[in-house]
């Protein structure tokens, strides 16, 4: 696992996609990064979300963009 990866963009993806309910489900120990993607698995070692990187990233980029769009509307 990568020490510099934060798995919070990644858990919060897979809750917006209803592959979990709640980041508790999520085992960060056993949770692990590749190259391209990241795999979110159970306290039992179960893969729950297996999300690719730039889909990740494309999310935040859009999650960027709504905020920004929110402050500029108050």
């Amino acid at each position: 696992m990568s020490s510099s990866f934060s798995f919070k963009p990644a858990i919060e993806f897979a809750i917006s996609q209803d592959k979990i309910r709640h980041e508790d489900e999520v085992d960060l120990s056993k949770s692990s990064v590749g190259i391209d993607s990241v795999v979110l698995r159970n306290a039992d070692g179960v893969v729950i979300a297996s999300i690719y990187k730039r889909i990740i990233k494309e999310f935040e980029d859009s999650k960027h963009l709504e905020e920004g769009e929110q402050m500029g509307e108050s």
